[in-house]
């Protein structure tokens, strides 16, 4: 990275002409129109705030220019990140061109007077956060640590702290820098991934699917659950949140520094899509859609698609209604929307606060591009707004109209904007760099989260240069307000700044542990066992089980969730007796019971089974999972346990309950299922193999019902020394005088059998399949690279015709790792025109159509179901594998038509295409939906999901290609495709 640093730069700001405003005040001076450029003044009067609120304009060029992201210094100077050379540099190819700037407001009217630039020629820069002397940076593909030791007001004092952030699309680049409870600092991965390297430790790690937490002092880094685009945020009590383009919020439920814990753990989805109601938003000006050649107006009510920065208000200055609430900026429609956090268990659910046509922030000026926001020292609400013409990266705009484009329309423009409650008062501003470190103390307690922070970061930078006295009276001080403060904030923020000063005490955790507020309770949990983690030899473990034991009596949720994660830090066996005991108060909740799985070990997993069973609780996925869990662990005497228990007289007779509770054991014990004849007892093998005959009986007996037999049927096959019974059983399911639900079954089960005649079974009666078993049987058969060989031998026999394979199928046999395979198919499906340009060309006739009204949305639904439902989902039909298709909006049916043809052209990370080759022969090819330390969730071409465990992968090979098959001008026509695009429009234009 090249860096220029220039000299010391004041700019005197004057001419702006600063007011307040209000809703009932504004007024539209002009209507923009595509490519007008307004003043400061024009521009701001074409804003409104929500009431009973009234914004101000804080700073504006030329003082700030493109700015994404601010934090404020503890000499309360503002410090700004300059996206400058957004999107492909300030030449155009990519020069890197990013500042950093410093705001002043010198005369003390709260409107900024002074610049001072303190860095140039940055790389994207996109996030900032104040860190000791200077400032940390986020420039992909580093994290830099950025500082002035002269004086004079210029960085010459540059460090790459981590490095190897993918350089992908500027909007999707590593982002964030936000302080956690836990004294660690949280970043956004942006969507783009990357081995990332600390530059202190030489230790790295894969970010991809993940979020990651830094220690820059030390060098530390880990990975976090959940993946958000723009903007990692937490709430005051450390619950985080973030989004993407299409979705305004979401909540990282699970922590993946617990669940790294157990290799063997498939958790739920750990980012919980929480949005309640409709995706609507509200703008009030023309909007510039530079995706679409037609600067389209506004007609039917646009949906989120930019949303990005959400942050959690975290201060009360905005009062009682605005307690819990998040902001999320959408520049795409000019707009910062509004919505509240409602507590649902252990997670969230997100309403919107103005659902009258409203909107929090919005501007009839398309050039307005609110990005980045933060809440100020004061509680008022501050947003960076970009100032551009063109938003869009012209990875999505189409050559022709990029090339009449000026990109960097608006890069000399940049506007601060401060929104508050209008009668209220402006809070002062304190000089935390001149306060002593009992000051700061004093200083945690405040409505301020922005404070609480510093003064938590500032305690921990300063400590080690405090002599012992100093030290001693700011710990007693941190002791006192965490015994007397009334503020639970300030209690809170006490506890995490001993802790992060490594001056915690078992007297201030006995404390913490009994604090009237839920949140303290928690973090004093989880400190506790971070505590007994690090330093075993300290902290006995029995002096903590009274007050233990009294926390699982908890009825708060989030004490629950804490409680699993952390007693499996205890060794002892009244540890894994209040593990059994959450439990069995956890009832169904999905994620208090991946929390507990991830505290499972050899030396509790018996117990914690035991005591379950001895108090009733049978059901499958605590029963069957932990059994499974047993066995890994190589405690096979758990899992005996289980099986007596299955076989017990004292057990009600209901097969379907206990075939329930072996599927969820075969389900945990994955890929090692074929250990559990070696690791069982002859007694035990005797009732499992009992229970299966019984199975096999049931199925062939007339008094189950359909649905009873699809559940028994999905055993079939999972008993090694059984499966030639089975394979008979299930042949015989295949018939056409059997339920299509009980042949696709069949079918199913039959491919998760790795047998050499598995093929020829599902083959056999190929002419008597209907279309639906047919196209499973040929995706099946793709799973595992020994039988797609005897797929495509059919194929070049003409036994299966190629017409029976979909679009997606094609395009995976022709993309086969196997080199042979690949050249196979192509000879027998023909190969791919690698003109896309030729192609779309040849579709012309389909935009004549379309443009002469001759094309019809019926006949564009079944093309759709026919072509696209595989991966995109509309009208509640289909699969999400791909991107969401109602966010298109502001796609012409010229770019609709290349992103159809040509999917690999401009096409996001999260939708690239994966192969994956597990360890038992399987392989997948699809998307990665989610990834966690120890799993990943790939979506495939035909609608399933698939969780896998990592340790179970042999290969695991992305590439850049789109997952949508390349070729579907074999199937759609030129009427079918006018059709099909007019349908995608009425979709996406109608929500």
């Amino acid at each position: 990275m090249r860096f220029r640093f220039m000299s010391f730069l004041v700019v005197v700001f004057g001419g702006i002409g600063l007011h307040s405003a209000t809703a009932q005040e504004m007024h539209h001076v002009l209507d923009p129109t595509p490519g007008q450029t307004l003043t400061r003044e024009e521009s701001f009067s074409k804003i409104e705030v929500a009431d009973p609120f009234a914004i101000e304009l804080v700073a504006a060029e030329p003082l700030v220019m493109d700015p994404v992201d601010f934090d404020w210094g503890a000499d309360g100077r503002l410090w700004v990140v300059e996206m400058a050379d957004y999107p492909i540099g300030v030449d155009g190819r990519g020069e890197p061109g990013g500042r950093v700037r410093v705001l002043e407001d010198r005369d003390g009217d709260g409107t900024y007077d002074h610049s001072t630039l303190f860095a140039d020629q940055l790389s994207t820069p996109s996030g900032v956060l104040v860190w000791r002397e200077g400032v940390l940076v986020t420039a992909c593909p580093d994290v830099l640590y950025l500082k002035d030791t002269t004086g004079d007001g210029v960085a010459d004092q540059i460090e790459k702290l981590y490095s190897g952030f993918s350089e992908g699309n500027q909007q999707h680049r590593v982002n964030g820098l936000r302080w956690g409870l836990d004294n660690w600092v949280y970043l956004a991965n942006g969507d783009s991934g990357g081995r990332v390297v600390s530059h202190r430790t030489g230790k790295s790690v894969n970010i991809s699917g993940r979020d990651l937490r830094i220690r820059p002092d030390t060098g530390e880094i880990e990975t976090q659950s959940g993946q958000t685009q723009f903007g990692r945020n937490r709430d005051d009590w450390g619950n985080w949140f973030g989004c993407n383009n299409p979705n305004p919020i979401f909540h990282y439920v699970l922590q993946e520094g617990y669940l790294s814990r157990n290799p063997h753990l498939v958790p739920p989805s750990v980012r919980r899509d929480i949005r309640v109601g409709d995706n609507q938003v509200f703008p009030i000006g023309p909007i510039i859609s530079h995706c679409d050649p037609v600067h389209r107006p506004i007609g039917a009510t646009p949906i989120f698609t930019s949303a990005c920065g959400t942050i959690v208000y975290r201060d009360t200055l905005f009062g009682l209604d605005y307690e819990g609430a998040t902001f999320t900026s959408e520049p795409v429609y000019n707009i910062v929307h509004a919505r509240k956090l409602v507590p649902k268990g252990v997670t969230f659910e997100s309403v919107k606060i103005h659902d009258d046509g409203q909107e929090f922030f919005r501007s009839a000026d398309p050039w307005s591009r609110p990005a980045g926001m933060h809440v100020g020292p004061d509680g008022a609400l501050y947003i960076a707004d970009m100032v551009r013409e063109v938003i869009e990266h012209p990875e999505w705009i189409a050559d022709d109209l990029e090339a009449q484009l000026d990109l960097r329309s608006g890069a000399d423009l940049g506007r601060i904007y401060r929104v508050a409650p209008r009668d209220r008062g402006r809070r002062d501003f304190r000089r935390f760099d001149q306060a002593t470190p009992m000051e700061l103390v004093e200083w945690l307690d405040s409505p301020s989260g922005w404070q609480r922070d510093l003064v938590q970061r500032m305690l921990r930078w300063k400590w080690p240069d405090l002599d012992e006295q100093s030290q001693r009276k700011t710990r007693d001080k941190l002791h006192r307000l965490l015994k007397k403060s009334e503020n639970p904030l300030a209690r809170l923020h006490a506890l995490a700044s001993l802790a992060g000063v490594n001056e915690v005490s078992g007297a201030d955790l006995r404390l913490a542990l009994q604090d009237s507020h839920p949140g303290i309770r928690r973090h004093a949990i989880r400190i506790l066992g971070e505590q007994v983690a690090d330093q075993p030899g300290q902290w006995n473990e029995s002096d903590w089980k009274e007050l233990i034991e009294r926390l699982v009596s908890d009825d708060n949720p989030t004490i629950q969730l804490q409680l699993a994660y952390t007693l499996g830090t205890f060794k002892a066996d009244w540890a894994a007796d209040c593990l059994a005991a959450v439990a069995l108060k956890s009832g169904e909740d999905v994620y208090i019971r991946a929390a507990l799985f991830s505290s499972l070990h050899a030396g509790n997993v018996g117990r914690v089974l035991s005591a379950l069973i001895e108090n009733g609780q049978r059901e499958p996925k605590w029963m069957g999972t932990l059994a499974g869990l047993a066995i890994k662990l190589n405690v096979p005497d758990a899992a005996s346990m289980v099986l007596r228990e299955l076989e017990s007289e004292s057990r009600p007779s209901d097969p379907v309950a206990t075939w329930r509770v072996l599927l969820a054991w075969y389900d945990s014990l994955g890929n090692t299922a074929n250990e559990v004849d070696r690791m069982l007892d002859a007694t035990s093998l005797g009732i499992l193999d009992r229970l299966h005959q019984s199975l096999r009986d049931s199925l062939q007996s007339s008094e189950l019902s359909t649905d009873e037999r699809l559940i028994g049927m999905q055993l079939l096959g999972k008993r090694r020394t059984q499966s030639t019974d089975d394979i008979h059983l299930l042949a015989h399911f295949l018939s056409p005088q059997s339920p299509l639900q009980i042949q696709q079954a069949a079918a199913s089960r039959l491919t998760g059998m790795n047998a050499d005649d598995v093929p020829e079974l599902l083959l056999s009666g190929w002419d008597s399949h209907g279309p639906a078993l047919r196209q499973q049987i040929v995706s099946d058969l793709v799973s595992r690279p020994a039988w797609t060989g005897k797929l495509i031998e059919l194929i070049e026999q003409g036994t299966i015709s190629a017409n029976a394979l979909s679009g997606a199928l094609r395009h995976q046999l022709t993309q086969h790792p196997d080199s042979e395979l690949r050249k196979r198919a192509e000879k027998v499906l023909g190969v791919i025109d690698p003109d896309r340009v030729q192609v779309i060309e040849a579709y012309r006739p389909a935009m004549d159509l379309l443009a002469n009204g001759r094309a019809d949305v019926g006949r564009g639904r079944v093309v759709f179901a026919a072509n696209c439902a595989t991966c995109h989902r509309l009208e509640g039909k289909g699969t999400a594998v791909g991107p969401d298709l109602t966010t298109l909006t502001n796609r012409s049916p010229e770019a609709l038509l290349t992103a159809i043809i040509d999917p690999s052209r401009a096409v996001e990370a999260k939708y690239q295409q994966y192969q994956v080759l597990l360890d038992d022969g399987r392989a997948y090819s699809g998307v990665l939906a989610e990834e966690t330390a120890t799993s990943l969730k790939l979506n495939t071409a035909d609608g399933k999901s698939h969780s896998l465990l990592r340790n179970e992968i042999e290969r695991l090979q992305g590439s850049s290609v789109s997952m949508m098959p390349v070729g579907l001008e074999k199937e759609i026509g030129t009427q079918q495709m006018a059709d099909l695009l007019l349908y995608i429009q009425s979709q996406s234009s109608s929500n």
